[in-house]
This record gives C-alpha cells, sequence and structure tokens, in this order.
C-alpha cells in the first residue's frame, strides 16, 4: 500500500474557518491494480473548530480501521487530535507546516478546462477539469450551486477544495460551486469522493471537546513523530510494517483486527 495510507490521512484532515456551523459527509473510494479502499466521511465544523470522523475499509490488507476520529481546534491550529472513543483516550501531532497538497498557489497557475454539463449525486452540476502548471496532478470536479449556502461550504478545507485561488480560476470559468463529486489520480491510484450530504446546523460543543478523554503519550502515530515524518514514514514503510501499524491502530482505536 505504498504512499496509500498517506493519502487516506492527508483527506482526513478537513478545516473550516468560518463560524457558522456545517456538517458535510462524503464517500471515499480508490481503486488500483491491487489496491482498493472504501470510506464514508463526516465532518463537523462550528467557530473555527472541526471534527473529521472516517471509517474506511482496506481490503488488500484484510482491514477495517473501523471509526477514526480527529480534531482540529480554534486554539491550537497546528494540531491534530486522534480521539480513541472506546477507551476515551488521544493522541496529538503537530504539523510545522502546511502539507505541500493543501497549498494554494497563485490564480494563473490552476488551468481550468470547462468539460461540460450533467447530473451528478442529484444536483445539476458543471464538469471541469483542474491542472497546475508545473504539476502532473490533475483532477476533474463537478460543482454546483444548488446547495444552499454553497459560499459556506466552498471555505471547507481540505485536500482538494477551499483553496481561494483556484476556486477564482474556476470562476472565471463559469465553475463556481460546490463539488459533489471529485476524480483524481493519486500515486497511481483512482481517488472518487461523492458528496452524500451537505448541510449548514448548530454542532453542539462536544463535538470538539476533549473533556473526559487522557492523553496517552507517543499513541496513534508511529514513534509520536511529527505529520510531515509521519508521512515519510507511512510511504517507506514494508508491507509487513504497514500492516503491524494497521494491527496496533486498530488496537489502539477500540476495533477488532479481521
Amino acid at each position: 500500500m505504498k504512499k496509500l495510507l498517506a493519502f487516506i490521512f492527508c483527506a482526513l484532515l478537513v478545516t473550516a474557518i468560518n463560524a457558522q456551523g456545517v456538517y458535510i459527509e462524503m464517500k471515499i473510494s480508490t481503486t488500483g491494480e491491487k489496491e482498493i479502499v472504501n470510506g464514508l466521511m463526516k465532518a463537523y465544523s462550528q467557530d473555527g473548530n472541526n471534527r473529521t470522523e472516517m471509517n474506511m475499509n482496506l481490503p488488500a490488507a484484510n482491514a477495517g480501521l473501523g471509526n477514526i476520529t480527529m480534531l482540529t481546534l480554534k486554539s491550537s491550529v497546528n494540531t491534530v487530535y486522534m480521539l480513541n472513543e472506546k477507551d476515551k483516550t488521544y493522541s496529538e501531532f503537530t504539523s510545522t507546516s502546511e502539507p505541500e497538497d493543501m497549498k494554494d498557489y497563485p490564480q494563473s497557475d490552476y488551468e481550468v478546462t470547462l468539460l461540460g454539463i450533467d447530473k451528478t449525486n442529484n444536483y445539476t452540476c458543471k464538469h471541469v477539469r483542474v491542472k497546475r502548471k508545473g504539476s502532473n496532478h490533475e483532477m476533474e470536479m463537478w460543482t454546483t450551486t444548488e446547495i444552499e449556502g454553497y459560499a459556506d461550504f466552498a471555505k471547507v478545507k481540505t485536500k482538494y477544495t477551499g483553496k481561494a485561488n483556484m476556486y477564482k480560476a474556476m470562476e472565471a470559468k463559469g465553475a463556481v460551486g460546490f463539488p459533489v463529486r471529485i476524480k483524481s489520480i493519486d500515486h497511481g491510484h483512482e481517488v472518487r469522493i461523492d458528496l452524500v450530504k451537505a448541510e449548514k446546523r448548530n454542532n453542539p460543543s462536544t463535538l470538539f471537546s476533549l473533556s473526559g478523554y487522557t492523553k496517552q503519550e507517543g499513541a496513534g502515530m508511529p514513534g509520536g513523530v511529527e505529520m510531515q515524518e509521519m508521512m515519510k514514514q507511512l510511504q517507506n514503510m514494508t508491507p509487513s510494517e504497514r500492516e503491524a501499524w494497521i494491527k496496533r491502530l486498530q488496537e489502539q482505536h477500540g476495533h477488532e483486527p479481521h
């Protein structure tokens, strides 16, 4: 699963800067020559605090990681907290710099091509291809304005969305809106993300609280390393090392290995 787990944890990082509470639910799937990952991601945001929950399965490794929950809090924006709901413990890791995939670039760096208009996930969408100059990476997006308050959802930042300059480049091509489907090639895998639900809601503060949880030193991430170093370690692990890491993560987060 070389580099695949690194992608999954990048995809888990969801942040929103607007105070308005939002809830987003998405299906995530990847396909490759041998590896398939399926997952359901739920993201909550309120007053600069964010919670992402993901249930994912890795059939190639005969592993299901159960529910993985991560928090980013307004009070400590560079720290990600991983919760163990069963044992009421948490581990934390810190990013000293923004991951490359999350960065925005000048508007002129984005090449946007309008491919058509179609019905996707029950929404009328603009289908576009987005590519950044100097990069081999490109993605297709199906965007819509039919979601109530789509401008607020457009501020939700993930690996693929929430980039102001990219949004402006898309707007210039008439493709303004929130994506209800994203397709991309990452590390040799086709990644597809489909919107299930997007709504404004007042999310309770308890979703973003560490109250009742005990910090577990060095848990969750190999060796207690920072996010960037963790990504590198995941990419360089042998298959047996990755399987051992998956098993340990399952045990730490209250899910029995298959």
